[in-house]
């Protein structure tokens, strides 16, 4: 419980560090925020009942756990671009979010395929990724190639393994459900439905 206590405050205070980044997203309606909102207020859920409560299930720990190292990570993605390439401009920032939230995509393809590194060639995923990239820094606005090629390679990857792949946010949209907390009436911007 000791340690549970560690990582509480660890996203207290990631998000004292974030949370201007996060307001300025949330504020102009970004996708990427959209993306991001299952997690982001599932956590703040759990972290309310933790100090309220002081105790927490097993199950609720792991999902705090698993839902902090996740947004952690990719938003830490997000925040580079942001705040380096975008200098903060929310309006600059929001033409290219489709753009970083295929490369989110990506980081989240390979992180579910882990176990399966030495079995399944991601050549064609690490060749989008590093065109998205390009596009990105060169404020490349073709979202349509990026797309297309994202699909394919996706494509790839799924006739090699056979596999359903449900991403994250899609998981924690459904823990927000049973949790009763509220999300906004947009829909989260969730990329691989169409992928």
């Amino acid at each position: 419980m000791e340690q549970f206590h560690i990582v509480l405050k660890d996203y207290a205070n990631w998000k004292m560090d974030n949370i201007e980044t996060i307001e300025k997203l949330r504020g102009n309606d970004s996708l990427l925020y959209r993306r991001f909102e299952p997690v982001y207020k599932v956590l703040n859920n759990i972290y309310e009942r933790a100090v309220e409560e002081e105790t927490l299930s097993d199950d609720m720990r792991t999902i705090f756990q698993v839902g902090f190292n996740y947004l952690h990570m990719q938003f830490e993605v997000v925040r580079i671009y942001f705040e380096k390439l975008f200098e903060s401009d929310c309006e600059a920032f929001e033409k290219y979010t489709p753009l970083i939230g295929y490369l989110l995509y990506i980081a989240d393809v390979r992180s579910d395929l882990e176990d399966y590194e030495d079995s399944v060639d991601f050549s064609e995923l690490n060749d989008v990724e590093t065109l998205i990239e390009n596009m990105i820094a060169e404020k490349d606005p073709r979202f349509d190639y990026a797309e297309e090629r994202l699909y394919k390679a996706v494509e790839n990857i799924k006739g090699q393994l056979d596999f359903e792949y449900v991403g994250v946010v899609d998981i924690f949209v459904e823990i927000a459900g049973n949790l009763g907390v509220e999300l906004s009436k947009r829909d989260p911007f969730v990329i691989g439905e169409e992928v």
